[in-house]
């Protein structure tokens, strides 16, 4: 398709799901749109890999359903017969020495019910009726709290903040509550200034009443499929998409003389990759900063997280012993085995069983086949993970998968591993986080803009697209 010079020309920095949404919305509101993606495949942080024979997400495999915010992109790609559903199972904490399956319904480990079974054997019961007293306090306890954990201690006390908040706050953000703030979860600060009640306000963002983990869906053969019907959503709508071509530079107006369009931007040895009217970078954040030209942010802007799967030979995981997976308090240990003649810690931050989660990965494995996922690596700390050989890995991730999942796993069933490594972004509202100042014409999309998953990231690259599509019509 040949370009309109009637059309604004925009190009957009970055071929995540961010960068593809927000290219989707451009194109339909009648934007020339370009995408430049530096690496040579789509999909950013979703991404497929093989292990045994089975192809698994090594990085986002699912999205909140809450909103319908992702459901309605899949609806508008013709794909809504491809949503999935995980399993019921529910998912659990390992707080210590103790496995403790994590009470329904709440968000971010927040309990809706905190007088029920589950939340009593998770906080013990002084702990459940303090939390349980919660919705009573006078609304103005914890308004002015400066953290997420400080909010969470006011009204709800200590043990729900240490034994259900900070585990899930760890594996969903890797940063720890005390550095995160109240607005880095979606939805919540609104609602809890609504209706003046944490417990509340968590039911009302989670969406009802679900297994712990189960307010998720995924798509029929992985959430790459997304992005291949991104993909092919942009080529119907005549989007040009560049891959393997990284922007060094951008050129700004005052810069650009010779051409109608007011952005210049350069790849290597300063080869134009494109001029345009608005630029959307969708990018990590470390890149964003360097492109609007920030300096002295090295080593400062982004933590490293390693996904690590493992496929393992062993019918006794047949029975799902942690649900759908688990999540991991800092200071857990491995009580059913020793090193050193002391209980060593569990390094992982969180397990996903995948094959007890989603029955098709299941189907796919066989029977007796397990595959697993732990991650490692939390804000502020490098993974314990990088820089290890893949024989040293594998021992690591075993160790913490058989304390996790209560079953001593054997070297020789672990017939398969895979990892990867990703960059993440501080989250919006959190300690660490720092505005970026992008020059005018420039728009910023990006988990570390919007926040955490694919709910919140669809709807800031929605958002960012219409004010791209703003800033060059004024």
């Amino acid at each position: 398709m040949e370009p309109d010079s009637r059309r604004p020309r925009i190009a957009v920095v970055g071929g995540g799901v961010s960068g593809l949404t927000a290219a989707r919305e451009l194109a339909v509101s009648g934007a020339d749109v370009v995408v430049i993606e530096g690496a040579d495949r789509l999909g950013g942080r979703i991404r497929g890999a093989s292990i045994a024979g089975v192809t698994i997400d090594i990085g986002a495999e699912s999205f909140a359903t809450r909103g319908g915010t992702v459901a309605a992109l899949i609806d508008d790609l013709g794909m809504t017969d491809q949503i999935v559903r995980p399993a019921p199972l529910g998912s659990w904490v390992i707080d210590g020495p103790r496995s403790i399956p994590l009470p329904a319904a709440g968000t971010l480990g927040i309990p809706a019910a905190p007088l029920s079974r589950a939340t009593v054997r998770a906080l013990g019961a002084p702990g459940a009726l303090r939390a349980a007293i919660e919705p009573l306090l006078p609304r103005s306890i914890g308004r002015d709290a400066a953290s997420l954990a400080e909010l969470v201690r006011a009204r709800l006390g200590s043990r729900a903040l240490h034994r259900l908040v900070r585990p899930v706050a760890l594996g969903v953000y890797s940063s720890d509550p005390d550095r995160l703030g109240v607005t880095t979860v979606p939805g919540l600060a609104d609602a809890f200034a609504k209706r003046g009640t944490l417990i509340a306000a968590a039911r009302d963002v989670r969406g009802g009443q679900a297994a712990a983990g189960g307010a998720v869906a995924g798509l029929r053969g992985g959430m790459t499929q997304l992005i291949a019907g991104l993909e092919a959503d942009l080529a119907r709508l005549g989007v040009t998409v560049r891959r393997g071509a990284k922007v060094r530079r951008l050129q700004e107006p005052s810069a650009v003389h010779d051409t109608a369009h007011a952005w210049r931007l350069l790849g290597d040895d300063d080869a134009v990759l494109a001029e345009v009217d608005g630029v959307v970078l969708a990018v990590p954040e470390n890149v964003a900063r360097r492109l609007v030209g920030e300096s002295g942010t090295a080593g400062q802007t982004t933590d490293r997280i390693e996904v690590v799967a493992l496929a393992i030979d062993d019918p006794r995981l047949d029975r799902a012993p942690r649900g759908t997976g688990a999540l991991v308090a800092r200071d857990a240990v491995g009580a059913a085995s020793k090193r050193g003649g002391e209980a060593a810690p569990i390094l992982a931050k969180a397990l996903t069983h995948v094959t007890a989660k989603w029955p098709e990965r299941a189907r796919e494995a066989g029977p007796g086949r397990h595959i697993v996922r732990l991650s490692y690596g939390r804000a502020g700390s490098a993974p314990e993970t990088v820089g290890l050989d893949d024989a040293e890995v594998r021992s690591i991730a075993r160790y913490d998968a058989s304390r996790i999942l209560g079953i001593d796993i054997r070297a020789d069933t672990v017939v398969d591993l895979v990892r990867c490594t990703w960059r993440m972004g501080h989250p919006p509202g959190s300690r660490d986080a720092r505005p970026v100042v992008a020059p005018p014409g420039v728009t910023l999309a990006g988990d570390w803009v919007s926040g955490t998953g694919l709910a919140a990231i669809v709807q800031g690259a929605r958002e960012a697209a219409v004010a791209a599509l703003t800033a060059v019509s004024h």
